[in-house]
């Protein structure tokens, strides 16, 4: 367990933010927890630092819509691009929000897209990509080739957890690393499923455990 506790710190650490932040409101995983400073400063600078960020973004919205009971895309007929345009708007006049913040602030002010049920949710990044690519990916014991899955996993989670109303914090007691674990045995088994699929098997495996119990 200790590779992946090392292997998720490092790649948040890259994101520029701590792992979690467990509040009496929400729990936020990876760059949704930097500020909106420094979320600016990397869409301005290194391509390496931004794409974290949008990884991180992907998964957020992708999660928004998915948990939804009224909608299945919050951002009616926007692109990412455009959306990344309204957070960064709302990134230049609060520098001191958190990422996540903002991102929740993006959806509580876009137009709705199409009702629940009528259509599959809009998702966007990694949520497509099968577990074959995770596990290929983290197998190639650099935390380059496999940022992209958990930074996505990050912002899903955290999307998840801001539109749940039954629990603010889908993990329960689990931490990040654990579910890293879980992903890269289910993925193992399932080289087909969607890596968003997987989430979602992993967040109903955590609820069926005993008080939130770690999944192993």
């Amino acid at each position: 367990m200790n590779r992946y506790a090392t292997m998720v710190s490092a790649l948040l650490m890259g994101a520029l933010a701590v792992p979690a932040v467990h509040a009496d409101s929400v729990t936020t995983y990876g760059a949704g927890l930097s500020s909106c400073w420094v979320y600016l400063h990397a869409r301005d600078g290194s391509i390496v630092d931004e794409v974290g960020f949008i990884d991180w973004l992907g998964g957020y919205f992708s999660a928004v819509n998915r948990t939804s009971s009224h909608r299945n895309n919050f951002l009616g007929l926007a692109d990412l691009k455009n959306v990344l345009e309204r957070l960064d708007n709302n990134c230049r006049v609060r520098p001191a929000l958190h990422v996540a913040e903002a991102a929740n602030i993006v959806v509580l002010g876009a137009k709705p897209g199409p009702s629940a049920h009528a259509i599959e949710a809009t998702t966007y990044g990694s949520a497509n990509k099968a577990c074959h690519a995770f596990v290929e990916a983290r197998e190639q014991k650099e935390a380059v080739y496999w940022a992209e899955f958990l930074h996505w996993l990050g912002g899903y989670l955290s999307g998840v957890n801001a539109m749940s109303l039954r629990t603010n914090n889908v993990l329960g007691t689990a931490e990040l690393e654990d579910a890293v674990h879980w992903l890269d045995t289910f993925c193992s088994a399932h080289p087909q499923t969607s890596f968003e699929g997987a989430v979602e098997a992993l967040i109903a495996a955590t609820g069926a455990a005993q008080g939130g119990a770690p999944v192993r």
